[in-house]
């Protein structure tokens, strides 16, 4: 891939600057069907940016359809054929408009009466739209959680993580939800921010999954359990957890190279995260077991991040007629 040029100088925000010349390389046939970019870390050190904004054109680039995650693989062109697919989905635009036009024309109303209707009507459209972020420690448990809650929204909602936060990446979010351990941090930063027009930041649950407590359940009390994550901070609150439930002999691990990793018969990794958990395989003693902490988001909560992004959007729709009606006043 020929590297992207950004101009910031040029006004235009940094993503939807890559978003482009993403776009024109495919459309060039410069990248083909399954050609492999670099990760949203490696692309935003090589564009001396934060992480955030080469995740967030990616993400952007996936919901177009012009590239499809692989996972820890990364993200690939997903149809080069793109180019076509837009036009025809602009000439189908363009047949579906020209009847109301002529009759827009019959009516007495000039081209750019029409343009300028055209304009605002897809502007009250657009901004009737809800934009959702889901903040965590570490990107793996960010996408994670960011699709699951895609799905109880319907529509996309942007991973985000937590120390790479800036202030494009949350200034036209609507709604910004996060883990009640990351709340008040969260709440720090975005207040520091001193936005305009500050989003809306809600805390949800993340439960352990049933699986997860069902095997963690059945580990004997004199076992040695060593907790593995990216952070030692989730790893404290999981070894916590464990010691709440009268596991004593608990340890947090920092990082796989840990002298301590030849002392425990299990060692507890995120599920989130498969590459820990290889290397937690590898380092861990024969006879040592591994297990995957795997988290969901709590069900009530994900109603409750529902019915909140109905609200919003009526709040917006409300706000958007009453400024239509003061206009034409």
């Amino acid at each position: 891939m020929q590297r992207i040029e950004l101009n910031r100088a040029s006004g235009v925000p940094v993503f939807r600057q890559v978003i482009d010349q993403v776009v024109f390389m495919i459309e060039a046939g410069e990248l083909r069907d399954g050609d492999r970019l670099p990760s949203s870390r490696l692309l935003a050190a090589n564009l001396d940016v934060n992480r955030n904004t080469t995740a967030r054109a990616y993400a952007e680039l996936g919901r177009l359809g012009y590239l499809a995650s692989q996972g820890r693989g990364g993200m690939v062109v997903k149809r080069p054929d793109r180019a076509r697919e837009h036009l025809a989905a602009h000439e189908a635009a363009v047949a579906a408009l020209a009847g109301p036009i002529r009759e827009c024309l019959e009516l007495g109303l000039s081209a750019d009466e029409i343009a300028m209707i055209a304009y605002h009507q897809s502007l009250h459209a657009q901004q009737s739209s809800i934009r959702v972020a889901f903040v965590e420690c570490n990107e793996e448990r960010a996408k994670s959680f960011a699709t699951d809650l895609s799905e109880t929204v319907g529509s996309d909602v942007l991973g985000l993580v937590l120390s790479d936060i800036e202030e494009a990446d949350v200034a036209d979010c609507d709604l910004v939800v996060t883990t009640f351990f990351h709340h008040a941090e969260l709440r720090r930063q975005i207040h520091a921010m001193a936005l305009s027009r500050p989003p809306e930041i809600l805390a949800i649950v993340a439960a352990p999954h049933i699986k997860t407590l069902t095997r963690l359940a059945a580990i004997p009390k004199n076992k040695r359990i060593g907790i593995l994550y990216s952070t030692d901070d989730q790893a404290e609150a999981i070894r916590q957890s464990l010691s709440d439930t009268g596991l004593k002999n608990v340890k947090v691990l920092h990082g796989p190279n840990d002298a301590e990793f030849k002392n425990c018969d299990v060692v507890v990794v995120p599920s989130e995260d498969p590459a820990l958990a290889a290397k937690a395989a590898e380092k861990a003693r024969d006879g040592s077991k591994v297990i995957e902490f795997g988290n969901v988001l709590d069900s009530a909560s994900l109603r409750m991040v529902a019915e909140i992004v109905d609200e919003i959007r009526e709040r917006k729709d409300r706000m958007l007629l009453d400024h239509d009606r003061a206009t034409r006043e």
